[in-house]
């Protein structure tokens, strides 16, 4: 599953899922229920995340671009390293926060978003995305 929008809301994000299954591609709500119960742990747990099979990232894009969405996060960013489009929010300082969040009661913020590679496991930031050029020198 990769996760093409991150929203605040649950309701936002059920907007866009239902803009994805209205053009046929199923899409799953994450984190929905723990934003229900206390709205603060949004930030905490990295928002309430919409994800796809991996296979319709395509006709994904086709439909929000229909719709004149733009995917965050996920869809329209490849991997510096080897060029893959499996790339996905940073899950480890969303966990380490929301650990933080149990044991001692306050969250550790991140301000800097950052991306991860899953087929070859590279980390970067947006802002300072090191170009393919840069690695083979």
């Amino acid at each position: 599953m990769i996760t093409v929008g991150t929203f605040s809301k649950p309701e936002e994000a059920h907007l866009l899922r239902a803009r994805l299954e209205a053009g046929g591609v199923r899409a799953i709500v994450q984190d929905e229920n723990i934003v229900h119960m206390n709205w603060l742990y949004s930030n905490a747990i990295g928002g309430v995340r919409v994800q796809i099979s991996e296979e319709d990232i395509q006709e994904a894009q086709a439909i929000l671009k229909q719709a004149q969405f733009d995917l965050p996060n996920v869809v329209d960013i490849d991997c510096p390293q080897c060029g893959s489009i499996e790339v996905g929010p940073d899950e480890l300082p969303r966990r380490i926060s929301f650990a933080a969040l149990l044991v001692l009661n306050f969250p550790f913020l991140f301000a800097k978003h950052r991306y991860r590679c899953s087929a070859c496991g590279a980390t970067w930031n947006e802002k300072h995305r090191p170009s393919p050029e840069d690695k083979n020198a």
